[in-house]
């Protein structure tokens, strides 16, 4: 199985008006200034997941509503409406799905299309689903399906509706990841805050080979860290996380431990319990509250875990994961007049000017993207 994400258009959602992203990589960094429009970005993608699994009336309560959700730089007609497109290859197969959201202030309503191979394979408007044969006859009509319902609901089974069903963006809340998790706690997904780690991270250790990845890692972000393991108590049936480290005999409870050794483990637990499904992992300012050693090999589980089923999309504003970044990863957002844009930073720019990567994108040769 393989994939490749040759374009992402969003238009109409928040501070983004219209973006359009070529070419992107499965590990790809998004730099840029608080209020960029980083989060947007990221925000977008999931709020399309949302539509995609839930249906546009739920994902808007999900995000707060129309007034949360639409391009306050559009004028009123054209901010009541969004759209977003995708050009992939999935599974050797060339897919375009396109989506687009009427009405987004009172019933919301969709049109879709989606070609396999360029040829169209659905097509959703008003009140009906329509499939077609190879040679473009219709197949199938769903005449009574609900307007604000994706079509793609009717091939669950399929990748496409795999990858954009399971887009999750991660803010981790180091504070809340160190507490107990309860008895009754999900342990299905790793929670947006990383408030439930201690109870994926139980479940990741039943695999050897994960188990044995955990360790090597924490290792090699953490410097003498020799164990960190979780156990289940026996009088109120929590499950903590406990640590050791080198030259002590006793393990100590998460709470003690620093908040960067907490973030780079509920980083890694998103990425190991992930990579290996169809979806997009989205992670907010993975640097932070770690050593800038220790970001080198950050960047190394990230990017080794991202993959063509499973894209890790990062943001940041730090020049020490912009320096192990590649030229093709990082992309810059900027605003200006009010309207996100995001660009890849220019071809062979690194190579002809003999520059380091982050000394460029200080000297803002790349025109924009920077932490200010």
């Amino acid at each position: 199985m393989g994939m490749n994400i040759k374009q992402i258009k969003i238009s109409g959602f928040k501070s983004i008006a219209d973006i359009e992203l070529n070419e992107l990589a499965p590990y790809s960094v998004f730099a840029g200034a608080n209020g960029s429009g980083k989060s947007n970005f990221f925000d977008a993608l999931q709020f399309i997941s949302a539509v995609i699994s839930l249906g546009a009336t739920q994902a808007l309560r999900k995000f707060n509503g129309y007034e949360q959700v639409h391009c306050f730089k559009n004028r009123a007609s054209k901010a009541r409406t969004f759209s977003a497109s995708f050009d992939l290859v999935l599974d050797d197969q060339i897919i375009q799905y396109h989506l687009k959201i009427y009405n987004l202030d009172k019933e919301p309503k969709l049109e879709e299309r989606l070609f396999l191979d360029n040829k169209i394979y659905m097509s959703r408007k008003k009140g009906e689903v329509i499939f077609y044969y190879i040679d473009g006859d219709e197949s199938l009509r769903y005449s009574e399906f609900p307007s604000d319902k994706s079509g793609l609901m009717l091939m669950a089974h399929s990748s496409i509706y795999g990858l954009l069903s399971d887009i999750v963006v991660y803010r981790f809340d180091p504070v809340g990841a160190k507490e107990p998790d309860s008895s009754g706690t999900d342990q299905g997904e790793l929670e947006q805050h990383g408030r439930n780690v201690a109870t994926m991270l139980a479940g990741l250790e039943k695999d050897d080979d994960i188990r044995e990845q955990i360790i090597e890692w924490m290792e090699l972000l953490v410097p003498g860290l020799e164990k960190v393991a979780t156990e289940r108590q026996k009088l109120d049936g929590r499950t903590i996380i406990k640590f050791k480290e080198q030259g002590t005999k006793a393990n100590f409870p998460a709470h003690l431990i620093s908040d960067g050794t907490i973030y780079v483990l509920c980083i890694m637990t998103a990425v190991l319990s992930r990579s290996k499904s169809l979806g997009m992992t989205l992670i907010e300012e993975p640097e932070r509250g770690i050593h800038p050693k220790a970001i080198t090999e950050l960047v190394n589980l990230m990017r080794d875990n991202a993959n063509t089923e499973h894209p890790i999309f990062v943001t940041t504003h730090n020049e020490s994961l912009i320096r192990v970044s590649k030229p093709n990863e990082l992309w810059l957002v900027n605003k200006r007049e009010g309207k996100t844009e995001i660009e890849n930073t220019p071809k062979n720019f690194i190579a002809q000017n003999g520059l380091k990567l982050d000394e460029a994108w200080l000297m803002n040769m790349f025109d924009g993207g920077l932490p200010w």
